[in-house]
């Protein structure tokens, strides 16, 4: 269950990050609620558990080859913003978004008078440097996720940091290890997020970033520009979400069942590219990217404030498997190897399955007027404007399901 502006609600079943508890399916109305979650450290910080002294060390060249098979430099910061500036220059970037939030155009809009009163201060969120910056920073990290499978609720990160060679134990659910999962299969998959851009050939990658940036857009998006409906110009336009606006609401709170349980008061709406919502993404994310989930748990209003941090969580949610879902990076690149007959194996490479890991709507068609529509209109604009060819692509989620719990192929 989780509150949302006064209100309880129950999810029927899996529900992903920025979809609307008030927006019906899976969300089932339970009742009116008070806040009854105190602010205690506790709430907060993890337990540390035996597997913490295992992992919780900084590793020697022998052992980082042996448990990441290595440190690849075509992964390195320097690396990765090479190749977001062959795929993507500066100028290229701000015909893209002429309206993104805090640019000169968007301070002039119209439309953001009505939410921003003093829209002259806000700084350029998601500039060229921004996004930059944020890739080169978070390049800097491994993320290694391990599964059981057939249960794949039940899992564990572990987190690299490449320079200073530290590895930490950030998240790990409680069964993790039991006697009673001995005999199921463990899997591993390992994300350096310097590999954002660097997979496939030059064809692929500038399909990722259309694919990123359309994914982006969608949630950020505008709307109109002047009053006319321009999906080219109007994404990025917001980094909160309309309805938290100004407002002291509290939503997107989930007050059990879960090992990042929210702090008094503090909501945990979308924010950024992405829109990270729910205390459960904000706890794991901060975990990812700082080694530390109280950093964004404390704070989520950091996120609206500080745009690299944006770019971050938008390009984590990208690039890390969510089991029993691949990640966007792993689908749309094709180097994910999904099972034989698992939940739509038969779309991998195609850009409507990062639609169903973001936000599970499938069985939508692109010509129509929906979110699945508009995600993929952006997608074929950017494609077409960085000359990608995505002949035969899957666009929309016409045949997708949303991923489930798989059980192990006979």
């Amino acid at each position: 269950m989780v509150y949302y502006k006064g209100k309880i609600y129950s999810n029927k079943w899996y529900s992903n990050a920025g979809v609307k508890p008030d927006s019906g399916d899976p969300w089932v109305l339970v009742g009116d609620a008070e806040w009854t979650v105190p602010e205690d450290e506790k709430n907060y910080q993890k337990n540390e558990n035996a597997d913490s002294n295992i992992f919780n060390k900084v590793l020697t060249d022998g052992e980082i080859d042996e448990l990441y098979g290595g440190i690849n430099e075509a992964y390195s910061p320097e690396a990765a913003l090479g190749r977001l500036e062959e795929l993507i220059p500066k100028s290229s970037y701000e015909e893209l978004f002429p309206y993104r939030f805090g640019s000169e155009n968007w301070k002039n809009c119209p439309a953001t008078k009505q939410y921003y009163p003093n829209a002259d201060a806000m700084p350029d969120y998601f500039s060229y440097e921004n996004l930059q910056e944020a890739l080169h920073t978070l390049s800097n990290t491994i993320i290694k996720v391990q599964w059981y499978e057939g249960s794949e609720w039940c899992y564990r990160l572990i987190r690299l940091n490449k320079t200073t060679k530290e590895q930490k134990l950030v998240y790990s659910d409680p069964s993790f290890g039991e006697d009673w999962l001995d005999a199921t299969k463990l899997c591993t998959s390992v994300c350096d997020y310097g590999s954002f851009l660097a997979d496939g050939d030059l064809n692929t990658r500038k399909r990722e970033l259309a694919g990123f940036l359309a994914n982006i857009s969608h949630e950020t998006g505008g709307g109109t520009i002047d009053g006319i409906v321009d999906e080219s110009l109007s994404g990025l336009y917001f980094n909160e979400e309309v309805g938290f606006i100004g407002s002291d609401a509290i939503g997107y709170v989930q007050g059990s069942d879960t090992a990042y349980l929210p702090v008094e008061g503090k909501s945990y709406h979308g924010r950024g590219p992405i829109q990270l919502s729910y205390n459960y993404n904000y706890g794991l994310c901060s975990d990812v990217l700082f080694g530390d989930s109280s950093i964004l748990l404390n704070d989520p209003d950091k996120l609206e404030q500080d745009g690299v941090l944006g770019f971050m969580t938008g390009i984590w949610f990208w690039m890390t498997p969510q089991p029993p879902k691949p990640s966007c990076h792993q689908v749309i690149t094709g180097i994910w190897e999904p099972k034989k007959g698992g939940a739509n194996a038969q779309y991998n490479g195609n850009f409507g399955l990062t639609i169903i890991i973001i936000n599970n709507e499938a069985g939508q068609s692109e010509n129509g007027t929906g979110a699945v529509a508009r995600r993929a209109k952006y997608y074929r604009i950017f494609t077409d404007k960085m000359g990608a060819d995505i002949t035969g692509e899957h666009c929309d989620t016409v045949g997708m399901t949303t991923f489930v719990q798989q059980t192990a192929a006979q």
